[in-house]
């Protein structure tokens, strides 16, 4: 997703050297050095509130996808105002009820021991951290749903057939899973969606019409044979940064 970011020229001014991945890990070092303190008007009420920004609301921000760029870059220039807003935002949603069937299968499902070291060691956690799994680890024994055990939790060769649609730009269910289980489905098919989201499938229906056929006649029959294994979308168009560009660099005189 950076890679097609930084040929996009409206980013061109605001990068420096190393790119945008340079740019993230400057603002992740800078807010695991000191959080922030910023004081914004809240949006709901106008009353000036101050809010405090750290590393893992950085983290849990990265699944914004196609804002990312440029929101990475305003934080990278000191520009903290939106960040504070959109944090504020949503800090002050209260839900009347808590859905609890989530973390009541989720904590009874567990993962492997080796598992669990993946996700510990995974180097994408510098970015995105282990807020999103480290939690239910952390509970697992508060919830009365009993654990599986490992051997529920062993692949499974199956001979279904099934088509797989992922795609690489997918940031809430990412590539490697479909490639760590898809060679467990003997008749399985794996279609990879270039510049794809979480949503691939609704794209494919208006970008690639003979692609979506094929799929529909796997539907109705079964056979995969038409189906491709990568088709690519077109490059979706970033949010372009707010700010003018900067006279020079961070750390440049």
């Amino acid at each position: 997703m950076w890679y097609e970011a930084e040929k996009d020229p409206q980013f061109k001014p605001y990068l420096p050297p190393g790119g945008l991945m340079e740019v993230a890990r400057e603002v992740v070092q800078r807010l695991e050095r000191r959080p922030l303190l910023v004081t914004v008007k809240n949006a709901k009420t106008n009353v000036p509130t101050t809010v405090t920004l750290g590393a893992e609301d950085l983290r849990r921000m990265f699944l914004s996808e196609l804002k990312g760029p440029a929101l990475l870059l305003s934080l990278y220039y000191e520009h903290y105002e939106e960040w504070a807003k959109s944090i504020i935002d949503a800090r002050s949603r209260h839900e009347t009820d808590e859905l609890i069937i989530g973390p009541l299968i989720d904590t009874s499902l567990g993962v492997s021991s080796r598992r669990a070291y993946l996700l510990e060691t995974d180097p994408a956690t510098e970015f995105l951290g282990k807020w999103d799994f480290k939690s239910y680890m952390a509970t697992a024994d508060v919830w009365p749903t009993t654990d599986v055990g490992d051997e529920f939790r062993q692949e499974v060769v199956n001979q279904i057939p099934i088509v797989f649609v992922e795609g690489d730009w997918d940031t809430s269910t990412p590539i490697e899973n479909t490639l760590s289980v898809a060679p467990f489905f003997r008749n399985g098919h794996v279609l990879i969606v270039e510049h794809g989201r979480h949503a691939a499938m609704k794209k494919i229906e208006d970008a690639a019409p003979e692609v979506f056929k094929a799929l529909l006649e796997f539907v109705r029959t079964g056979v995969a044979d038409e189906i491709p294994n990568r088709i690519s979308l077109p490059v979706p168009v970033f949010d372009p940064p707010t700010f003018a560009p900067p006279t020079k660099h961070r750390g440049v005189a």
